[in-house]
């Protein structure tokens, strides 16, 4: 168990210097610095307390949409690589996709990150800790390719 955990982490560290998303005294552009992007939070996805009717967006989530912003989070755990794309989650979380099936236990607020084009089709490795993305900010339902429906995406800015 201790290599496995060790070759994620090493395989999660190398993929955000492969990437760009390195955060701290990583000798590396950090993209999380731009002064441009509107910096949004969890929190601000859906109105508190929730109603009977579900979670509702928050004006402030809606007006971001096809804004750059910037969001600071943890990448989910999943079983199955995940290719071209993650999920983001206030929290840590792990996903169990052969036990759970569709029944998982991503909250309302995970985010749906978007590789850049150029990396869509490369499977992205774990990284572990807090992950600051910039990207643009998509609102409003779409089915992806294996039936998943999202409500928020970010669509990830290329690598410098």
């Amino acid at each position: 168990m201790k290599r496995w955990m060790s070759w994620i982490w090493v395989a999660g560290v190398a993929a955000m210097h492969v990437s760009g998303l390195a955060m701290g005294p990583s000798g590396r552009p950090d993209r999380a610095t731009d002064t441009t992007a509107l910096e949004l939070k969890f929190a601000d996805f859906f109105l508190s307390p929730m109603g009977t009717r579900g979670p509702k967006m928050t004006p402030a989530l809606q007006s971001a949409h096809g804004q750059r912003v910037r969001i600071t989070g943890y990448m989910v755990v999943e079983e199955e690589k995940p290719v071209g794309r993650f999920f983001l989650s206030p929290r840590p979380l792990a996903l169990s996709e052969h036990a759970d099936g569709d029944a998982n236990d991503l909250p309302a607020s995970a985010l749906c990150v978007l590789m850049p084009p150029n990396d869509r089709d490369a499977p992205v490795l774990y990284t572990p800790g807090l992950l600051r993305l910039t990207g643009t900010l998509q609102v409003g339902r779409q089915e992806m390719e294996d039936g998943r429906i999202t409500w928020v995406r970010l669509l990830l800015d290329p690598r410098p």
